[in-house]
């Protein structure tokens, strides 16, 4: 796309690129917490579906037996109220809250945003991978373990016994270096431990 200016003072025509970039990506989430209750549903459909077909073969006479469905129903319709029923109806309402809640339930966000024109995202384990590159610039530390939320990044460094509380500070710093090109920085906390050099 481009734009043609006239410039007052000089009498030209500049020239300016327009660049046009993509709408935003949406940012990765994970699975719906329904995909576990359609999973659920699903198991219970197909064993539904063997009771139906294993009675339609003995109303057939192709097996031997007695009908499930047809005992199941004369077994409900010869209940009475009895105490147990109490609990288990409180435990289905329960259920069906659960279900219904799974349903409506925002999917979480599984990835951190990186500051670029374009849609880019960072996994929190990549974040704890660049975290620990980052202390090995910081001399005095020897070894580091490090992992992250999408909110949080936790460093443990081994260090040596030479200004422990300076090492940390240092390695605060890189890590804080380190992570500024995300759009929203996590939260950094740094522990040492004294080790052999």
């Amino acid at each position: 796309m481009t734009s043609h200016t006239a410039a007052e003072d000089t009498g030209r025509t500049e020239i300016t690129e327009a660049v046009a970039y993509p709408a935003p990506g949406k940012p990765p989430v994970a699975a719906p917490a329904a995909g576990l209750v359609g999973a659920i549903l699903s198991l219970c459909l197909v064993a539904a579906g063997i009771v139906g077909i294993r009675d339609a073969m003995v109303a057939a006479d192709w097996i031997d037996g007695q009908m499930w469905t047809k005992t199941a129903a004369e077994w409900i319709d010869g209940l009475t109220f009895d105490h147990w029923m109490i609990p288990v109806g409180i435990g289905l309402v329960l259920l069906g809250l659960w279900w219904l809640i799974a349903a409506l339930k925002p999917r979480r966000k599984t990835a951190i945003p990186v500051k670029a024109r374009t849609s880019v995202w960072i996994t929190p384990s990549d974040v704890a991978r660049i975290s620990s590159v980052a202390t090995e610039t910081v001399p005095g530390v020897l070894s580091t373990r490090t992992t992250a939320s999408r909110k949080k990044v936790s460093v443990t460094s081994q260090v040596t016994g030479a200004d422990a509380a300076a090492i940390k500070i240092g390695i605060a710093e890189s890590v804080r270096d380190a992570l500024s090109g995300l759009e929203s920085p996590p939260k950094i906390s740094v522990r040492t431990k004294s080790g052999d050099s």
